[in-house]
């Protein structure tokens, strides 16, 4: 109880706020880990490649070192998801809408990283996108960029 108390006023008086600001910073990085994650498992079919197009996308998207991009994969691919509400709402609450874009086209290379786009990876991917408020229009681009480069 007494910690508790601490805590609320250390909170309060900003003494925590380093260290909620990297919490908040591990929560988003983990969020996006995670669906990222989910995209390799959507089609029953985990390749080598799909796992390292995914580590490309957290390096890409928050200029992680590969080492550190592969364990915040595995961190995620531990704790399974039972709802995407929670990382959906981290995402769309801390990251902007072009940088939400640039995660629906990280998706979508996961999903064409074994050269054949599945029904479900489709339907995923879309998915997200809608629940993270990225237009259609705008994934549809993304899918297009994401097909040009594979």
């Amino acid at each position: 109880m007494l910690t508790a108390l601490k805590n609320l006023f250390a909170e309060l008086s900003g003494g925590n706020v380093a260290v909620s600001a990297l919490s908040e910073q591990h929560k988003l990085r983990l969020a996006v880990a995670a669906l990222l994650h989910e995209m390799m498992r959507v089609d029953l079919k985990h390749t080598a490649q799909e796992t390292q197009t995914a580590v490309d996308g957290l390096v890409g998207m928050f200029g992680l070192p590969d080492l550190e991009a592969k364990a915040l994969l595995e961190e995620a691919g531990s704790q399974r998801l039972t709802s995407y509400f929670d990382p959906a709402a981290t995402i769309k609450r801390q990251l902007s809408l072009e940088q939400r874009c640039i995660l629906v086209e990280n998706l979508w290379r996961v999903a064409f990283a074994d050269t054949e786009l599945d029904v479900y990876e489709d339907q995923f991917v879309r998915k997200i996108a809608d629940l993270i408020y990225v237009p259609n229009t705008e994934c549809m681009l993304a899918r297009q960029r994401a097909r040009d480069e594979g």
